[in-house]
């Protein structure tokens, strides 16, 4: 997965017509530039551009894999391992698990909705990017049979010991010899400098009537509008390509898919994205990834003040997502020209 070879980012903003990654017209406008806001691993600005076009918020240069591998520390994901430690920390991790697989239920749900649509089929499910599995965990509840890959080491260790997973990126042909009825892509396409390579990766990964499912920040929702380059969606140089509904459904479009996109709440992101946008010293995975550690207590009253923050955003989160404004797209996506039918897609 190679882009055009850059420097890993410049303090000056190129000039010129730089033509939109996802639908390549060439009437982008810079905006302010990012930076690392989130981890500060990356030192200096990002140069970012808007498409006028579809509307998708990409950097420019694009980066290679190599590069972007610099700017994600070790513990960028969360892991319901036990940690040693008192037992209030203890306390503290088990209560996050219960809180993760309440609100990633929320995405289960969406997979077994789309599941619903389909005249037949199994569900053997692939997760690209699946973490230490929380998600697999909560799916299988619902009757589907889990796997997964993610690119760390670590995750595969946890995860694997319950599911057969993978150590891959993108691309990589480590599930060549399985076809899957469901491929799921939470927030992997807005790390991908080729999110191309992504969709025609999951396409033949999926049985000819499976079904791919996707969840991107929204660019165009309103607290992407509110906070600009501090709203916690757009988590510069992490997330190369910052999708609206339209840039994604291009992509799709011209992966050979047939789709359906929402910009459905999810109760996971959305409140998250917001509470984390408007205090981003308390968000869970800049903590873990600065290794913020304190004494348990000072741990414990940073949960808990971003979990009161969480629950106050919530409201004003469903809100924005129910005006059409929501900080999550989601779409579940079919290939053209196969026997899949779908029942009330809408």
């Amino acid at each position: 997965m190679i882009t055009d070879a850059a420097p890993a980012h410049s303090s000056a903003t190129p000039s010129g017509n730089i033509p939109c990654p996802v639908c390549r017209e060439s009437n982008s406008v810079p905006r302010s530039p990012g930076k690392d806001r989130l981890f500060g691993l990356a030192p200096g600005v990002f140069p970012l551009f808007r498409c006028g076009s579809c509307g998708c918020v990409f950097q420019h240069p694009l980066l290679e894999d190599s590069a972007l591998a610099k700017f994600y520390p070790e513990e960028f994901w969360w892991s319901d391992e036990p940690e040693r430690g008192s037992r209030l920390a203890s306390l503290l991790r088990r209560l996050e698990k219960t809180y993760r697989e309440r609100v990633v239920a929320d995405h289960v749900r969406f997979l077994d909705f789309c599941a619903r649509k389909r005249t037949a089929g199994g569900r053997l499910l692939l997760d690209i990017g699946c973490g230490s599995g929380t998600f697999l965990h909560v799916a299988e509840t619902y009757g589907f049979v889990p796997h997964g890959m993610d690119q760390s080491g670590q995750a595969i260790e946890i995860a694997g010991r319950q599911y057969p997973l993978k150590r891959a990126i993108v691309g990589d042909p480590v599930w060549e010899d399985r076809r899957f009825d469901f491929v799921t892509m939470f927030h992997v396409l807005e790390h991908l400098p080729n999110p191309r390579l992504g969709l025609e990766y999951a396409s033949r990964l999926l049985q000819p009537d499976g079904v791919l499912v996707l969840q991107v920040p929204n660019v165009a929702s309103a607290q992407a509008r509110l906070f600009g380059n501090f709203w916690r969606g757009l988590d510069v140089p992490r997330h190369v390509i910052n999708f609206t509904p339209k840039a994604l459904g291009h992509l799709l479009r011209e992966a050979g898919f047939e789709f359906r996109i929402k910009t459905r709440f999810s109760l996971r992101d959305d409140p998250a994205m917001l509470a984390s946008s408007m205090a981003p010293g308390l968000d869970p995975t800049r903590r873990r990834g600065k290794s913020l550690r304190s004494n348990p207590f000072f741990s414990a009253a940073r949960e808990m003040s971003y979990f009161g923050l969480f629950l106050l955003a919530a409201p004003a989160a469903f809100l924005e997502s129910a005006c059409g404004l929501g900080a999550s797209v989601w779409a579940y996506a079919w290939k053209k020209n196969t026997e899949f039918r779908i029942q009330n897609p809408e």
